[in-house]
């Protein structure tokens, strides 16, 4: 099954066209290359804004459940949720809205970020010295229809790993700076018993 055939498939914007030359109170936030992650999350610390001419299409905008995939290496995919929808997607990604009684968002997600996938993507880049995918690609990326359950199963797991993983980088980050707090403590403590 082609994902086209379940799914619309469509570039971001081109930022250019709908750029405010002067303020124009229309601000969005906007993804960007850098707020794109290698596992898969946004950083939405690293998202840029977005001073547009006018009100903006919700074609251009993330939605929850879309599917937004860089078209440049490493060509990750990023699932949105509540604290990404609304923002800006660029003609730098494709943005896939599926139907989710034939595809599941978080099973594509999943699918996409495989590297079985990506190695796929890369070899059909052709001869594009950018490493640019075309987002027709993604139209007619072949997939094996799954039941819904066997997605949801799938999705479900790979979500799990996900977010475990995002704690334990977290529990790792918080350990590292209480122990950076506590030798500076002793150093502290011992510094002033030397000096008197």
């Amino acid at each position: 099954m082609k994902l086209g055939d379940s799914a619309s498939v469509r570039s971001g914007l081109v930022l250019s066209r709908k750029l405010a030359r002067e303020p124009s109170g229309i601000r969005y936030p906007l993804l960007n290359l850098r707020s794109i992650q290698p596992d898969g999350h946004i950083d939405l610390e690293q998202l840029d804004f977005y001073d547009a001419a006018e009100r903006l299409s919700p074609e251009y905008l993330a939605q929850i459940g879309d599917v937004i995939v860089r078209l440049s290496s490493p060509y990750t995919a990023v699932l949105i949720d509540s604290d990404t929808a609304g923002a800006v997607v660029s003609s730098n990604f494709v943005i896939i809205r599926c139907d989710s009684r034939e595809i599941l968002p978080e099973y594509l997600f999943w699918l996409l970020n495989r590297p079985e996938v990506k190695k796929e993507i890369y070899e059909n880049t052709g001869s594009n010295m950018l490493g640019a995918i075309k987002a027709k690609y993604f139209t007619e990326f072949e997939m094996i229809p799954l039941s819904i359950a066997d997605q949801r199963q799938i999705a479900g797991m790979n979500l799990l790993a996900k977010r475990e993983a995002a704690l334990l980088r977290q529990l790792a980050d918080k350990k590292e700076r209480y122990y950076e707090l506590l030798v500076q403590d002793i150093y502290r403590k011992k510094s002033e018993v030397n000096r008197g």
